[in-house]
Order: structure tokens, then sequence, then C-alpha cells
């Protein structure tokens, strides 16, 4: 017979060792009367100490030295990113304009979409040959992890992993997909703090105990998890905080993003300390190379005494309206082109994974393609005297720029840097911001589902600062506007534009006026962000990270049960199981094997005559016994 013991809570606590057991909270005379062996009582009193619910207990050195690490890991990992990126987009684009100032605007096209199937092409099958679940942004399933509610991350968070997202990530923006790098790089951050953690933290909740004159490793494993869902937190704030450069922004971007019933209250002063040593450090790298961080980051400096005026409101408050209603509706295409392509590829399994690389390609092939035609209907205009770096020539003479592929012929950042400029105002005419709004909002709905690593912020931002650069021209040549240029327009129109996709606030407003470095600005800006998630919600109740969690089947535990459940009581919940997935605490090696044959089922019930439960064996346990 194998012994299959359980345990009188969820699991948590794990033995590795000849038969599986869990000694946890239980008293001596418990123990006992289980004829499981009794442990010293020292030794019984420091184990219930230990495991207390959502905590650590690990020792203050430890925790912090994962929280330095992590910090100066991050740094390190995004100076290496941007650095890489900005290289590699660089010299795309400065061959294809050499190409077409040399041979015409045809080559340049065909250089520039040739250029950018290489590096999709490299990096599909970085993904692909190498580590699969690199592929999207890691949003979802990261969020589900430090929700609580996953045992471990999906996928897993493996060295392997973090490399071949990394490297993805800089071949997919240089691919030029429309995209950002934002959440790839929370995921690597949580990735990165994982690995951290489980190497500094995990001698500490590791006991050798004695059982049946067995000696067992024990690991406490929801320690172990809780101290790793700390530093993973960590690793996404510091991510977002250099993306943006914003400590504060990426505090609390990960505060909406896990929520604050999951939001540990040691968390917000490691994630402080931990995002201000991140930026200091990527700071640091950059002056040392001889450039600045808001060479590398969403950034405009135009300093105005009155940034707007009571006359502004009425036109910022129906910019909001229409972003928050569109973002609705942006959500929900993006989400059926996600279905779409699910059933496309279904249809092509025989030859996957290579019709989903190709795939990949084509769509970047695609969106070079378009970016570039559509360019072209833009009108040349002189450049004038110390005008933005961030204006493209393309197909212009020199002292010219083309206004349409400033805003596509480029990397979202710069685009939306451009859309933000309070000193171009009249530069791009409506109709070159409404032929750029058409062309990139149709490629970045489209992107959904194609397996590159992608972030939808820096994307989101550019579609509202699209609109409200249309707005605020529109409005300044009617005479409806106060002292607001259409920079500041821009600026409303991305908040709402991005509160109503991501379904976040605080987070939203802090990053914009920090883009703005303009904290005046942040009154306008939570307006807008009242108006369009009022809207949004009422369109679509569940934003498009929500139901990325609920179609990839990524364990969440909302805050509150649904109100489905308000009447229903405890027995309306119970699982219908087949009596082989009951259990005895001594159970034979056929019966355990019957068990394990119910697919999907991880947790199976220990019953003891007179049908009462005692606890709970995973499926892990159960199939290291019978294997033993």
């Amino acid at each position: 017979a194998i012994l299959a013991r359980a345990s009188p809570t969820p699991p948590g606590l794990h033995a590795y060792g000849r038969r599986p057991a869990e000694l946890w909270k239980m008293s001596s005379a418990r123990l006992a009367g289980e004829g499981l062996p009794v442990l010293p009582a020292h030794e019984v009193h420091s184990k219930m100490k230990l495991v207390e619910p959502r905590a650590h207990r690990l020792p203050w050195h430890v925790m912090w030295t994962i929280t330095l690490v992590t910090a100066v890991g991050m740094a390190v990992l995004n100076f290496f990113t941007i650095v890489c990126m900005r290289r590699l987009v660089g010299w795309k684009f400065h061959l294809m304009q050499h190409v077409t100032d040399t041979y015409g605007v045809f080559w340049g096209t065909f250089m520039l979409v040739a250029c950018s199937a290489t590096t999709a092409t490299m990096c599909t099958c970085l993904i692909f040959k190498v580590s699969p679940d690199a592929g999207g942004s890691g949003a979802p399933e990261n969020r589900g992890w430090l929700n609580g509610s996953s045992s471990c991350p999906t996928g897993g968070y493996t060295l392997q992993h973090l490399i071949v997202r990394g490297l993805a990530t800089i071949l997919g923006n240089a691919s030029g997909y429309p995209v950002g790098r934002e959440g790839p790089t929370v995921s690597m951050g949580s990735n990165f703090a994982f690995l951290v953690t489980d190497y500094l933290a995990a001698s500490h909740v590791r006991h050798w105990v004695d059982i049946e004159n067995t000696a067992t490793m024990m690991v406490d494993e929801e320690r172990l998890a809780h101290a790793k869902r700390v530093a993973c937190a960590v690793g996404g704030a510091c991510g977002m905080a250099m993306i943006f450069d914003s400590p504060i922004g990426g505090i609390l971007y990960m505060l909406e993003e896990v929520t604050a019933i999951c939001w540990p209250l040691e968390l917000t002063f490691r994630a402080f300390v931990g995002t201000i040593i991140c930026a200091l450090l990527s700071r640091a790298f950059l002056y040392a190379m001889g450039t600045d961080i808001k060479a590398f980051v969403i950034y405009e400096w135009s300093p105005q005494q009155h940034v707007w005026d009571w006359w502004d409101v009425p036109s910022f408050v129906v910019l909001s309206a229409i972003m928050g209603i569109f973002s609705a509706y942006h959500s929900r295409v993006c989400l059926q082109v996600g279905v779409l392509r699910q059933t496309a590829m279904k249809a092509l399994e025989g030859i996957k994974p290579a019709h989903r690389m190709i795939e990949a390609v084509l769509y970047a092939c695609m969106c070079a393609l378009v970016s570039a035609l559509v360019a072209q209907m833009g009108r040349c205009e002189p450049l004038h005297a110390g005008a933005s770096v961030e204006f493209v020539r393309y197909n212009c003479k020199e002292g010219e720029y083309n206004p349409v592929a400033s805003l596509l012929v480029t990397t979202s950042e710069a685009a939306v840097n451009l859309l933000f400029s309070r000193k171009n105002a009249g530069s791009i005419h409506p109709i070159n911001a409404g032929l750029a709004f058409l062309a990139y909002t149709c490629l970045n709905m489209g992107l959904t589902g194609v397996p590159v690593p992608s972030g939808n912020f820096t994307g989101t931002m550019l579609i509202g600062g699209l609109v409200g650069r249309m707005v605020g021209s529109t409005s300044e040549s009617l005479g409806l506007t106060g002292p607001a240029v259409s920079g500041v327009y821009a600026m409303i129109g991305s908040a709402a534009m991005l509160c109503g996709f991501k379904r976040m606030s605080m987070a939203v407003v802090v990053f914009v006026a920090t883009a703005a470095n303009d904290f005046n600005l942040v009154p306008p800006l939570m307006l807008s962000v009242v108006v369009s998630l009022i809207l949004s919600k009422q369109i679509l109740p569940s934003g498009y990270d929500e139901e990325q969690v609920l179609r990839r089947n990524v364990a969440f535990l909302e805050p509150e049960p649904p109100v489905g459940m308000d009447s229903m009581l405890a027995k309306d919940l119970f699982d219908k199981l087949p009596d082989c997935a009951r259990l005895p605490p001594e159970a034979k090696a056929s019966a355990v094997a019957k068990a394990l044959e119910i697919k999907g089922m991880g947790d199976f019930p220990v019953i003891r005559p007179g049908g009462v439960c005692i606890g709970f064996t995973t499926r892990e346990r159960l199939e290291v016994a019978l294997q033993a």
C-alpha cells in the first residue's frame, strides 16, 4: 500500500522524501491521533510561527538583498535593451533614407520592408525554436501569478525564458510592429525577480524533519511563493519606472495591475526603494555614454505659465468622451481579431508552428509597407529652424519633412513625443494626423494574437494622441480653445484612450504628466480619465486585459465574488467527483493510479471512515508516491 497523507489546509508546504507528508499547524495530539510522528514541541512551535498567512518571514537582509539585486539587474537589462533597440532601429531608418535618396522611394520602401522581415524572422525563430512561451506580452499570465491564484507563473519563469523574451522584445520593436515594450518589460522584471528570489531565499524555507525514521526535506512553498510575488511586483514596477522615467508611475501601475487586495504592506516601501535605485542607475549608465535618459523615453519640455483655461474644458470633455467610446470598441475589435486569428490557426494545425512564424514575418512586412505607402500621401513641408528631431524627411528634399512619415515611419515613442510637443503647433495638419490614425489603428488592431513580445501602452497612447491632435487643431481653427495648444489636446486624448483600454486611472495621469514635465496638467488629465472610464465601462464592462485573462484561462481571483453567487449556498458549490477520486488515508497503488487517470483534477480529497474529509493531497504528490 502507498501512504497518501493529506493536508488539512490548502497546499503550500511540500515534503520531498520517501513518502509525501505535511505537518503544518497540527498539534501533537492531532498528529498522534492520525498516526503521524510527533515533532518535538520547539519544532512544532517554530513551524507554526513561520507559516502565518501572506507572510514570507524571511530575514530582513535577505528580502532587502533581493530588492536591491532586482533593481540593479533591471537597470542593467533596461540599459542593454534600449541601447540595442536604438541602434537597430537607427540602422534600419538610416539605411532606408540612404537608399531612398540614392535610388528612389520604391527601393527605399523595399529596403524598409526587407529590414523589417529580417528582424521579424530572427525574432520568431528565436521564440519558436527556443522558448515558445516568450511570445506575446506575458501581461495576463504575470497578472494571474501576482494575484496569487496560481501556484507558479504560467509557462515558467526560467533564465532561458528571460533571455529569449528580452532579445525578442528588441527584435520585435526593431521590426516595426505597432507596439511598445511595456508588457514584455514588466514580465521580464517579474521573471528576473523570480529567479533572484528562488536563488537567495530557497535555503531559508527548507527544513529537514524526521518522519518515521526517514530524513525528509520539507519546503514551505507558500512562504517562498509570497516572497517571490513581492519581488516580482518590485521588478515589474522597476520596468515601468524606467520606460517612462517615472518611479512613482511604476509603483502606481503595479498597484493597479495587482489590485490593492493582493498588495502587501511591505511592498510599497520596497517598490519605492527599488524604482528609485533603478531609475538613478539607468540615468547614470546613459550619462556615462554621453547621452541622457530623456532621449529614450516619452518626454516633452515646453514650459508655459498657463497651460489650459476654463475655455478648454468643454473641448477636453468632448475629446475624452470620444476616446472613451472609441477605446471600448477598439478593445472589442482587438479581441475579435484574436478570436478570428486563433480560429484560422487551428485550421492550419498541421504545419504548426511554421504557419505562425510565417504569419508574424508577413505581418511585419505589411506594417512596414502600409506605413511607407501611406506616408507617401503626406505633403512635404519646410523644416523650420530649431524644429524637433522627430521630424522624418523620407521622400522630401533636404530642409523639408514629411508629416505623415514623421508619425508612421518611426518608433511609437518618437511619434508620441512629436504629438505631445507644444512647440510645433500647425506642423501636423489634421488631415495628416487622420491618415496616420487610420493606418496605425488598423495595424494595431490587426496585431492581436501575433506571437511576438508586444505592449499596448505606447501604441494606445499614440492612437489617442493622434485623435487629440486632430481635435485640438480643429478647435484652434474654429476659435473654440483657450491657451491650450494641440499638443495639450494630444496628451488629453492619450490619457483618455489609455485609461479606457487599460482600465487604469492614477498611473495614466502620472505617466502623461511626467512625460509633459508639467503637473499643471493633472486636473484636466484626471477629468479626461473620469469621463473616458465611465463611458468605456458602459459599453465594455471588462477591459482588454481582463478579457485576455478570461480567454486564456489564466487563474485570477477577483476581490468580490460574482453577483450570481449571492443567493447560492455552500452545498451548491460542491464538486461532483467520481468515487475513485475520493481516497482513504492509506490507499492502494491501484486506487491511486485509477484516481490519477481523471483528467484536469489537481487536488484529491482524502476521506477517512465515517465520510469525514481530513484534507487534500495534490496530483504531484500522488505521482511521486506512485513512482516510489
